[in-house]
C-alpha cells in the first residue's frame, strides 16, 4: 500500500513539473484594444491579448516615477501568462511629451522602458545593465494623459540575457494599454 501511494505521489509530481514547464502556446482573444505582443528573432508572436492595464505611479522615496502595465494572456490549459513592464521617467510631464524610451530604468534623468515575461518555456528577462551596441528601444505613439486614455508603442533592439549573458537576439513588438486609476 505505501508503494501504490509513493508510486501516484511520484507520479503526480512529475505531471506538474511537466505542465509548469510545458510551455502552453497563447490563445489569442482577438482584443485589438488592449494588448501586448512580442517575437524574439522572428520567431512565433507572443499575443497577450486578454487584458492590457496601466497606472502611473508617484513615488517620492525615488529618482524617478513610473508607468506600469501588465498585460495577460490564455492558453489552451487554461493558465493565464502575464508580462509586466514598466516605462521610467523623472516627472509625469516629462512621460507625456517624450516619445523615444530607451531600454532600462530610469536614473531620474533619462526616460526608459522594460517588460519582463517569466512565463515557462519562453522566459524574456533582458539585462537593463548589458546592453548590446543597439539595444532595445520603444516609441510611443500615444500618451496615456488622462485616465481612460491608451499609450500605444513600438520597441525593436537586440538584448542580451540577464540570466545568461550567452543568449543574445533581436525582439521586436508592440502594445495599446489602457491607463487605469493611478496608484
Amino acid at each position: 500500500m505505501n508503494s501504490i501511494l509513493k508510486s501516484i505521489s511520484l507520479a503526480v509530481i512529475l505531471l506538474l513539473i511537466y505542465n509548469c514547464s510545458n510551455d502552453d502556446a497563447l490563445t489569442s482573444t482577438g482584443n485589438t484594444d488592449e494588448y501586448f505582443k512580442y517575437t524574439i528573432n522572428n520567431g512565433t508572436e507572443r499575443v497577450f491579448d486578454s487584458y492590457a492595464k496601466g497606472w502611473f505611479t508617484s513615488n517620492a522615496n525615488s529618482v524617478y516615477q513610473k508607468f506600469f502595465f501588465r498585460a495577460g494572456a490564455e492558453t489552451a490549459s487554461g493558465s493565464s501568462p502575464i508580462i509586466d513592464g514598466s516605462f521610467t521617467f523623472q516627472d509625469f510631464s516629462a512621460f507625456t511629451s517624450t516619445t523615444n524610451f530607451a531600454w532600462g530604468v530610469s536614473d531620474g534623468v533619462t526616460s526608459n522602458f522594460y517588460f519582463t515575461d517569466i512565463f515557462a518555456g519562453n522566459m524574456f528577462i533582458s539585462s537593463t545593465t548589458n546592453l548590446p551596441s543597439t539595444p532595445i528601444m520603444c516609441t510611443v505613439t500615444a500618451h496615456p494623459v488622462i485616465v481612460g486614455d491608451y499609450i500605444e508603442f513600438t520597441f525593436s533592439g537586440d538584448y542580451i540575457d540577464a540570466l545568461d549573458p550567452t543568449i543574445q537576439g533581436y525582439v521586436e513588438g508592440e502594445g495599446r494599454v489602457l491607463r487605469e486609476i493611478d496608484q
